[in-house]
This record gives C-alpha cells, sequence and structure tokens, in this order.
C-alpha cells in the first residue's frame, strides 16, 4: 500500500508548483483539499524545498500536494545530502513564539545573567518545580516563569498561580510552591487581577498550542517542549544568541 501511494504521489509531480499570489496554483490546492477533507483550516500555500510540490501549513501540520491540486501528501522531507529534517525545522519556526508577545504580567522574575528564558510554569507539575529548583540554584539565567496551570491535571494550580503572583515575594513563593509547602490566600485586592493575568496567560498558551509544563520559550522565539537541565538548556539558549545576537528588549514579569 506504501509503495502504491508513492506511485500516485509522483504520478501526480508537474514540472513547476505555484507560489504565494500566483493565483489559480494556490486556489486550485486549496479548494481539492477544503472538498476533501472540509473541516482542514488552510493557513498558506507556498512552494516546497521539492520541485512540484507545494507546501500547506495547516494550523500547526505541514503537508504537502501536487501544484494541481489532485494528489496530497502527509509525511516529512529529509535532505539526505545536508541530514536535515526539512519539515521538522519548518513546523518549529512555524510554532515560535515572539517574545515581545508572551504574558509577562503573569510571570515571576528571577535570575540575573548574559542567558534568558521564558518557562511556561504549573506549580503543580512535578518537572517544573523540579526546574524551577535547577534555576533558581543556578542563578545565572534571567527567568521568567509564566504562570501556567493546567487545571485538567493539577485542579489546585490555578489557586497557587494567584497567589505566587500575589505574594510579597513571587520567586520566594514559587520556591514554597516547588517545595510542597503550602501558600497563604492572596489578598483580595491582588487575587482579581492576578486571576485575570493568569487566565489570559492560560488563552495565550492554548491559543499558541502549549499543550504540557514546562514549555520553554528563548528569545528568538524557539519553543522547546518539556523540562531540560539547566546545562542543555544554557546549550539551547545560547545556540540562539549566536543566530540571533541582537535580543528583544523585555519589560513586565514580577520580581
Amino acid at each position: 500500500m506504501k509503495r502504491t501511494w508513492i506511485s500516485l504521489v509522483l504520478a501526480g509531480l508537474v514540472p513547476a508548483c505555484a507560489g504565494p499570489g500566483d493565483g489559480p496554483g494556490d486556489e486550485a490546492v486549496a479548494g481539492a483539499i477544503r472538498r476533501a477533507l472540509p473541516s482542514t483550516s488552510i493557513d498558506a500555500i507556498r512552494p516546497s524545498p521539492v520541485p512540484g510540490l507545494v507546501e500547506v501549513v495547516a494550523g500547526r501540520n505541514v503537508l504537502y500536494a501536487s501544484a494541481s491540486g489532485r494528489y496530497l501528501v502527509i509525511g516529512h522531507i529529509y535532505d539526505l545530502q545536508a541530514a536535515r529534517d526539512l519539515t521538522a525545522e519548518r513546523k518549529a519556526e512555524l510554532a515560535r513564539i515572539a517574545w515581545d508577545r508572551l504574558p509577562l504580567d503573569a510571570a515571576v522574575r528571577y535570575g540575573q545573567g548574559a542567558l534568558k528564558v521564558a518557562v511556561f510554569h504549573d506549580p503543580d507539575c512535578p518537572w517544573c518545580r523540579r526546574l524551577h529548583r535547577e534555576l533558581r540554584a543556578a542563578g545565572d539565567i534571567e527567568v521568567y516563569q509564566i504562570m501556567y496551570p493546567v487545571p485538567a491535571l493539577h485542579p489546585a494550580a490555578r489557586g497557587k498561580a494567584v497567589a505566587i503572583l500575589c505574594h510579597g515575594d513571587p520567586a520566594e513563593a514559587s520556591d514554597r510552591a516547588a517545595a510542597g509547602h503550602d501558600l497563604d490566600a492572596p489578598p483580595a485586592g491582588c487575587a482579581e487581577s492576578a486571576t485575570a493575568a493568569v487566565d489570559r496567560a492560560m488563552a495565550f498558551g492554548r491559543a499558541h498550542g502549549i499543550q504540557g509544563t514546562p514549555t520553554l520559550v528563548a528569545p528568538d522565539g524557539r519553543v522547546h517542549n518539556g523540562y531540560l537541565p539547566v546545562p542543555r538548556l544554557k546549550a539551547w539558549l545560547q545556540a540562539g544568541r549566536e543566530s540571533s545576537p541582537t535580543e528583544p528588549t523585555t519589560q513586565g514579569g514580577r520580581s
């Protein structure tokens, strides 16, 4: 069956592909996909690395189609000569989050250093707690810990996130939460605004496909899902600095 599918795909290849703004070519591809997959929302169509195929971006999915719109390819394109997964690279590019759009009003800020990172953090997530303790011990990374409770897994996390943001020393409160200690109830005057900030952060995360914690965001917008030990985290951040030496100015966060 796999050979048949590949044969069909190859049979549909044409010498040139339609690029953005080429009109009829893009419309043929989009129309064919919508007819076959009505629930698919197409965000963009552009040339792919392979002649004869166009790239179709549908949400966080990257698909490929013949320029006629007849054949659809679901899978990854590998550049064997360069040893690169081009589809994975494209998905990573699409997943980038602009630093200046992050919900830093729901962030706890701590640490100092040339490297900085934003962490979507659930106070009751075991891996978040571990990363928090390690980053606090390191001290040489500027951290923006965005409160991102996942109520389906940790029903009490939203309340803890609000209590952390409302604490006189939010970083110290996050230390206490990471150690499993109880937190004081937030002052009434702060609880409402902090809850709104946490809810905005949760909405932002959902809109950007953040499904778990911890999720890390580098200043250049790269996203890493899951825990990284500090040495690997530093290497990941440094790689971004070397490729994008100019970092955005950071504002916000509660120290």
